[in-house]
Protein backbone atom coordinates (compact mmCIF):
# COMPACT_ATOMS: atom_id res chain seq x y z
CA UNK A 1 0.00 0.00 0.00
CA UNK A 2 2.76 2.42 1.10
CA UNK A 3 4.59 1.45 -2.54
CA UNK A 4 1.36 3.04 -4.12
CA UNK A 5 0.70 5.55 -2.37
CA UNK A 6 4.69 7.17 -3.49
CA UNK A 7 3.70 6.03 -7.21
CA UNK A 8 0.33 7.79 -7.13
CA UNK A 9 1.62 11.07 -5.24
CA UNK A 10 4.96 10.78 -7.53
CA UNK A 11 2.40 10.35 -10.57
CA UNK A 12 0.56 13.75 -9.35
CA UNK A 13 3.19 15.79 -9.04
CA UNK A 14 4.16 14.74 -12.72
CA UNK A 15 0.90 15.59 -13.23
CA UNK A 16 1.53 19.10 -12.32
CA UNK A 17 4.29 19.68 -13.90
CA UNK A 18 2.64 20.46 -16.76
CA UNK A 19 0.89 23.34 -15.45
CA UNK A 20 4.21 24.58 -14.09
CA UNK A 21 4.72 28.38 -14.81
CA UNK A 22 7.85 29.37 -15.48
CA UNK A 23 10.14 32.89 -14.30
CA UNK A 24 10.98 35.70 -16.24
CA UNK A 25 14.40 34.98 -17.45
CA UNK A 26 16.72 38.02 -17.28
CA UNK A 27 18.29 38.68 -20.38
CA UNK A 28 20.65 41.51 -20.37
CA UNK A 29 20.80 43.62 -23.72
CA UNK A 30 23.64 42.64 -25.71
CA UNK A 31 25.99 45.41 -26.81
CA UNK A 32 27.94 43.34 -29.32
CA UNK A 33 24.72 42.71 -31.13
CA UNK A 34 24.66 46.67 -32.39
CA UNK A 35 28.62 46.47 -33.63
CA UNK A 36 29.99 48.16 -30.84
CA UNK A 37 33.57 46.78 -30.32
CA UNK A 38 35.73 45.56 -27.05
CA UNK A 39 37.68 48.20 -27.42
CA UNK A 40 35.17 50.95 -27.70
CA UNK A 41 33.42 49.23 -24.52
CA UNK A 42 36.38 48.97 -22.88
CA UNK A 43 37.41 52.57 -23.92
CA UNK A 44 33.96 53.85 -22.91
CA UNK A 45 34.24 51.90 -19.38
CA UNK A 46 37.77 53.72 -18.90
CA UNK A 47 36.81 57.47 -19.12
CA UNK A 48 33.60 56.53 -16.89
CA UNK A 49 35.77 55.56 -14.23
CA UNK A 50 38.47 58.42 -14.69
CA UNK A 51 35.89 61.01 -14.10
CA UNK A 52 35.54 60.02 -10.43
CA UNK A 53 38.13 60.10 -7.43
CA UNK A 54 36.94 57.20 -5.18
CA UNK A 55 38.93 58.71 -2.58
CA UNK A 56 36.79 61.54 -2.15
CA UNK A 57 33.22 62.92 -1.42
CA UNK A 58 33.05 65.05 -4.61
CA UNK A 59 34.09 68.11 -3.47
CA UNK A 60 37.05 69.64 -3.13
CA UNK A 61 39.23 70.38 0.22
CA UNK A 62 40.54 73.80 0.97
CA UNK A 63 44.31 72.85 0.22
CA UNK A 64 42.84 71.73 -3.45
CA UNK A 65 41.18 74.92 -4.03
CA UNK A 66 44.60 77.25 -3.02
CA UNK A 67 46.37 74.45 -5.50
CA UNK A 68 44.17 75.11 -8.34
CA UNK A 69 44.46 79.54 -7.77
CA UNK A 70 48.04 79.53 -7.73
CA UNK A 71 48.15 77.11 -10.76
CA UNK A 72 45.72 80.09 -12.54
CA UNK A 73 42.84 77.41 -13.21
CA UNK A 74 40.95 80.22 -12.19
CA UNK A 75 42.02 83.34 -13.47
CA UNK A 76 41.65 85.34 -16.63
CA UNK A 77 42.55 83.65 -20.29
CA UNK A 78 43.72 85.35 -23.10
CA UNK A 79 42.12 85.08 -25.95
CA UNK A 80 43.34 85.02 -29.94
CA UNK A 81 41.95 87.84 -31.83
CA UNK A 82 40.88 85.47 -34.06
CA UNK A 83 39.07 83.51 -31.26
CA UNK A 84 37.47 87.17 -30.53
CA UNK A 85 36.35 87.59 -34.31
CA UNK A 86 34.48 84.06 -34.44
CA UNK A 87 32.37 85.14 -31.14
CA UNK A 88 31.51 88.24 -32.70
CA UNK A 89 30.25 87.19 -36.27
CA UNK A 90 29.05 83.90 -35.24
CA UNK A 91 31.51 81.74 -37.27
CA UNK A 92 32.61 79.31 -34.47
CA UNK A 93 30.40 76.65 -32.93
CA UNK A 94 29.07 76.60 -29.36
CA UNK A 95 30.99 73.60 -29.21
CA UNK A 96 34.16 75.78 -30.38
CA UNK A 97 33.17 78.46 -27.97
CA UNK A 98 32.72 76.37 -25.01
CA UNK A 99 34.42 72.89 -25.87
CA UNK A 100 33.46 69.82 -24.01
CA UNK A 101 36.70 69.24 -22.08
CA UNK A 102 35.59 65.36 -21.13
CA UNK A 103 35.48 64.92 -24.95
CA UNK A 104 39.02 65.95 -25.70
CA UNK A 105 41.32 62.95 -26.43
CA UNK A 106 43.65 63.23 -23.60
CA UNK A 107 47.09 60.60 -22.69
CA UNK A 108 46.50 58.58 -20.33
CA UNK A 109 50.14 59.61 -18.68
CA UNK A 110 48.18 62.97 -17.66
CA UNK A 111 45.84 61.09 -15.61
CA UNK A 112 48.57 58.96 -14.40
CA UNK A 113 47.33 55.68 -16.33
CA UNK A 114 50.14 52.80 -15.87
CA UNK A 115 51.38 51.19 -19.08
CA UNK A 116 52.10 52.36 -22.77
CA UNK A 117 50.91 55.57 -23.32
CA UNK A 118 47.61 55.98 -25.18
CA UNK A 119 44.64 58.19 -25.89
CA UNK A 120 41.63 58.08 -23.72
CA UNK A 121 38.32 59.78 -25.10
CA UNK A 122 34.61 59.97 -24.12
CA UNK A 123 31.83 59.05 -26.40
CA UNK A 124 28.68 59.17 -24.95
CA UNK A 125 27.37 57.31 -27.95
CA UNK A 126 28.77 53.92 -27.15
CA UNK A 127 26.53 52.33 -23.95
CA UNK A 128 28.18 52.10 -20.79
CA UNK A 129 28.71 47.69 -20.28
CA UNK A 130 29.73 45.93 -17.33
CA UNK A 131 30.15 49.16 -15.18
CA UNK A 132 28.29 48.17 -11.73
CA UNK A 133 27.26 51.59 -9.68
CA UNK A 134 25.38 48.92 -7.63
CA UNK A 135 24.09 45.88 -6.66
CA UNK A 136 21.48 44.21 -8.56
CA UNK A 137 18.94 42.31 -7.32
CA UNK A 138 17.53 39.72 -9.48
CA UNK A 139 14.16 39.02 -8.21
CA UNK A 140 10.64 38.20 -9.35
CA UNK A 141 7.65 40.30 -9.35
CA UNK A 142 5.43 38.19 -6.78
CA UNK A 143 1.96 38.12 -8.97
CA UNK A 144 -1.10 36.61 -7.31
CA UNK A 145 -2.31 33.63 -9.14
CA UNK A 146 -6.22 34.30 -10.14
CA UNK A 147 -7.18 30.84 -11.31
CA UNK A 148 -9.24 28.38 -9.47
CA UNK A 149 -7.76 25.77 -11.76
CA UNK A 150 -6.26 25.05 -15.14
CA UNK A 151 -6.85 22.76 -18.06
CA UNK A 152 -5.41 21.18 -20.79
CA UNK A 153 -6.62 19.33 -23.23
CA UNK A 154 -6.17 18.20 -27.30
CA UNK A 155 -8.23 18.46 -30.12
CA UNK A 156 -9.60 15.64 -32.78
CA UNK A 157 -7.94 13.37 -30.33
CA UNK A 158 -8.41 9.70 -31.96
CA UNK A 159 -6.73 6.72 -29.97
CA UNK A 160 -8.97 4.03 -28.65
CA UNK A 161 -12.17 4.32 -27.05
CA UNK A 162 -10.91 5.27 -23.96
CA UNK A 163 -9.38 8.76 -24.17
CA UNK A 164 -7.92 11.18 -22.29
CA UNK A 165 -9.56 14.75 -23.11
CA UNK A 166 -8.41 16.40 -20.51
CA UNK A 167 -6.46 17.42 -17.50
CA UNK A 168 -7.66 19.70 -14.80
CA UNK A 169 -5.05 20.77 -12.48
CA UNK A 170 -6.30 22.40 -9.04
CA UNK A 171 -4.10 25.68 -8.08
CA UNK A 172 -4.19 27.85 -4.73
CA UNK A 173 -6.68 30.48 -5.36
CA UNK A 174 -9.60 27.52 -4.70
CA UNK A 175 -12.02 28.68 -2.00
CA UNK A 176 -13.90 25.32 -1.39
CA UNK A 177 -12.66 21.78 -0.12
CA UNK A 178 -15.12 19.96 -2.93
CA UNK A 179 -16.38 21.09 -6.36
CA UNK A 180 -19.07 19.32 -8.89
CA UNK A 181 -17.82 19.69 -12.51
CA UNK A 182 -19.55 19.19 -15.62
CA UNK A 183 -17.39 18.45 -18.80
CA UNK A 184 -18.59 18.62 -22.87
CA UNK A 185 -16.70 17.46 -25.44
CA UNK A 186 -17.74 17.11 -29.27
CA UNK A 187 -17.86 13.75 -30.64
CA UNK A 188 -17.59 12.77 -33.75
CA UNK A 189 -17.72 8.70 -35.12
CA UNK A 190 -14.63 6.74 -37.07
CA UNK A 191 -15.44 3.73 -38.55
CA UNK A 192 -12.18 1.78 -40.67
CA UNK A 193 -12.09 -1.96 -41.89
CA UNK A 194 -11.76 -3.76 -45.29
CA UNK A 195 -12.54 -6.36 -47.34
CA UNK A 196 -10.54 -8.92 -48.83
CA UNK A 197 -11.14 -9.72 -52.74
CA UNK A 198 -14.45 -12.04 -53.32
CA UNK A 199 -13.86 -12.44 -56.92
CA UNK A 200 -16.57 -14.96 -59.17
CA UNK A 201 -19.45 -13.45 -56.69
CA UNK A 202 -21.96 -10.79 -57.11
CA UNK A 203 -20.32 -7.78 -55.88
CA UNK A 204 -22.97 -6.78 -53.19
CA UNK A 205 -22.16 -3.68 -50.98
CA UNK A 206 -21.00 -4.13 -47.79
CA UNK A 207 -23.64 -2.18 -45.18
CA UNK A 208 -23.16 -1.22 -41.62
CA UNK A 209 -25.28 0.28 -38.96
CA UNK A 210 -24.31 1.60 -35.58
CA UNK A 211 -26.15 2.55 -32.51
CA UNK A 212 -25.03 5.57 -30.41
CA UNK A 213 -26.87 4.80 -27.03
CA UNK A 214 -26.65 6.91 -24.06
CA UNK A 215 -25.77 3.76 -22.11
CA UNK A 216 -22.77 3.61 -24.24
CA UNK A 217 -20.85 6.70 -23.16
CA UNK A 218 -18.94 6.85 -19.84
CA UNK A 219 -16.78 9.15 -17.57
CA UNK A 220 -13.78 8.27 -15.56
CA UNK A 221 -11.40 10.01 -13.41
CA UNK A 222 -7.81 9.31 -12.27
CA UNK A 223 -5.41 10.63 -9.61
CA UNK A 224 -1.38 10.12 -10.27
CA UNK A 225 -2.32 7.23 -12.49
CA UNK A 226 -4.74 5.50 -9.97
CA UNK A 227 -8.84 5.51 -10.40
CA UNK A 228 -10.74 8.02 -8.62
CA UNK A 229 -13.79 6.79 -6.36
CA UNK A 230 -17.02 8.86 -7.36
CA UNK A 231 -19.42 9.84 -4.79
CA UNK A 232 -22.10 9.21 -7.50
CA UNK A 233 -22.51 8.13 -11.12
CA UNK A 234 -21.95 11.14 -13.06
CA UNK A 235 -24.70 11.80 -15.65
CA UNK A 236 -24.36 11.54 -19.36
CA UNK A 237 -26.63 14.16 -21.60
CA UNK A 238 -26.04 14.75 -25.39
CA UNK A 239 -27.48 17.56 -27.26
CA UNK A 240 -30.21 17.73 -29.04
CA UNK A 241 -29.04 16.75 -32.66
CA UNK A 242 -26.82 14.29 -31.42
CA UNK A 243 -26.92 11.03 -33.94
CA UNK A 244 -28.60 7.73 -32.69
CA UNK A 245 -27.85 5.89 -35.60
CA UNK A 246 -25.60 6.07 -38.31
CA UNK A 247 -25.73 4.08 -41.26
CA UNK A 248 -23.55 3.55 -43.92
CA UNK A 249 -22.17 1.25 -46.99
CA UNK A 250 -18.62 0.14 -48.37
CA UNK A 251 -18.29 0.06 -51.68
CA UNK A 252 -17.14 -3.25 -53.26
CA UNK A 253 -16.56 -6.86 -52.27
CA UNK A 254 -15.78 -7.94 -55.57
CA UNK A 255 -12.06 -6.71 -54.89
CA UNK A 256 -9.88 -5.69 -52.23
CA UNK A 257 -10.80 -2.67 -50.69
CA UNK A 258 -9.77 -0.76 -47.80
CA UNK A 259 -12.31 1.91 -46.13
CA UNK A 260 -12.31 4.67 -43.33
CA UNK A 261 -14.46 7.49 -42.59
CA UNK A 262 -15.48 9.90 -40.08
CA UNK A 263 -19.15 11.79 -39.15
CA UNK A 264 -19.85 14.08 -36.79
CA UNK A 265 -22.34 12.86 -33.75
CA UNK A 266 -22.82 15.74 -31.73
CA UNK A 267 -21.41 16.89 -28.09
CA UNK A 268 -21.72 14.66 -24.98
CA UNK A 269 -22.09 16.23 -21.32
CA UNK A 270 -21.09 14.04 -18.12
CA UNK A 271 -22.17 15.89 -15.10
CA UNK A 272 -22.13 15.37 -11.37
CA UNK A 273 -18.67 14.95 -11.32
CA UNK A 274 -17.94 15.98 -7.53
CA UNK A 275 -14.02 15.91 -6.49
CA UNK A 276 -11.69 17.42 -3.82
CA UNK A 277 -10.07 20.33 -4.65
CA UNK A 278 -7.12 20.59 -2.66
CA UNK A 279 -4.21 22.83 -4.54
CA UNK A 280 -1.60 20.81 -6.00
CA UNK A 281 -4.60 18.08 -6.87
CA UNK A 282 -4.37 17.14 -10.95
CA UNK A 283 -7.23 14.82 -12.71
CA UNK A 284 -6.87 13.28 -16.12
CA UNK A 285 -10.60 12.92 -17.62
CA UNK A 286 -11.24 9.82 -19.27
CA UNK A 287 -14.45 9.22 -21.75
CA UNK A 288 -15.31 5.75 -22.46
CA UNK A 289 -17.13 4.46 -25.35
CA UNK A 290 -18.26 0.86 -26.09
CA UNK A 291 -19.24 0.45 -29.81
CA UNK A 292 -22.56 -1.52 -30.70
CA UNK A 293 -23.14 -2.20 -34.14
CA UNK A 294 -24.15 -4.97 -36.95
CA UNK A 295 -22.40 -5.51 -39.87
CA UNK A 296 -23.61 -7.33 -43.61
CA UNK A 297 -21.01 -8.79 -46.02
CA UNK A 298 -17.87 -6.72 -44.20
CA UNK A 299 -14.94 -8.78 -43.40
CA UNK A 300 -13.36 -5.89 -40.87
CA UNK A 301 -14.75 -3.45 -38.92
CA UNK A 302 -13.81 -1.08 -36.67
CA UNK A 303 -15.54 1.90 -34.65
CA UNK A 304 -13.74 4.17 -32.56
CA UNK A 305 -14.26 7.72 -31.15
CA UNK A 306 -12.67 11.29 -31.94
CA UNK A 307 -12.83 13.55 -28.97
CA UNK A 308 -12.73 17.97 -28.63
CA UNK A 309 -13.15 18.27 -31.87
CA UNK A 310 -11.94 21.05 -33.54
CA UNK A 311 -13.97 24.10 -35.16
CA UNK A 312 -14.01 24.34 -38.35
CA UNK A 313 -13.11 20.57 -38.63
CA UNK A 314 -15.14 19.01 -41.25
CA UNK A 315 -18.15 17.20 -40.71
CA UNK A 316 -17.97 13.92 -42.74
CA UNK A 317 -15.16 12.01 -44.39
CA UNK A 318 -15.53 8.73 -46.96
CA UNK A 319 -12.94 7.29 -48.10
CA UNK A 320 -14.26 3.79 -50.09
CA UNK A 321 -17.37 4.16 -48.11
CA UNK A 322 -20.42 6.46 -47.96
CA UNK A 323 -22.74 7.38 -44.58
CA UNK A 324 -26.18 7.39 -45.36
CA UNK A 325 -27.03 9.43 -42.46
CA UNK A 326 -26.31 13.11 -42.38
CA UNK A 327 -23.73 14.52 -39.57
CA UNK A 328 -25.23 16.21 -36.55
CA UNK A 329 -26.71 19.65 -37.04
CA UNK A 330 -25.33 20.52 -33.77
CA UNK A 331 -22.87 23.06 -33.37
CA UNK A 332 -19.17 22.24 -32.86
CA UNK A 333 -17.98 23.02 -29.41
CA UNK A 334 -14.65 21.34 -29.01
CA UNK A 335 -14.17 21.51 -24.84
CA UNK A 336 -15.84 22.98 -21.92
CA UNK A 337 -15.87 22.59 -18.29
CA UNK A 338 -18.05 24.36 -15.81
CA UNK A 339 -17.09 23.87 -12.05
CA UNK A 340 -19.25 25.35 -9.01
CA UNK A 341 -19.86 24.74 -5.47
CA UNK A 342 -22.30 21.94 -3.93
Amino acid sequence: MGDQTTCTTQQNRQNSLVFNIPKVRYTPINPYAFGYTQAQLDMRRKAEILQYNNTSTGKITKKQSWANVIRGSTQRRNFSSYYIKGIQDGTLTPEQICPNDISIPTLTTASDVPGKPMLLYYDASIPLYNYNTENIVYATLNTEEQDKWLIKYDTNVIDDNNQNIFTLSIRQPIDNAVYNYSVTSSIALCIFGYNIAHPGIQDVSGVFNINAPLANFAVSVMYGGQAVTLQNTPTVSFSSGFLQDISGAVSTRLVANAFNGKIYAGNVTFSNIILSTYPGNTYDFFIKYIPSYTISNIDDFNVVIETNVSVGSVKKVENGMRFNTTPSVDTITTFGLQGYIP
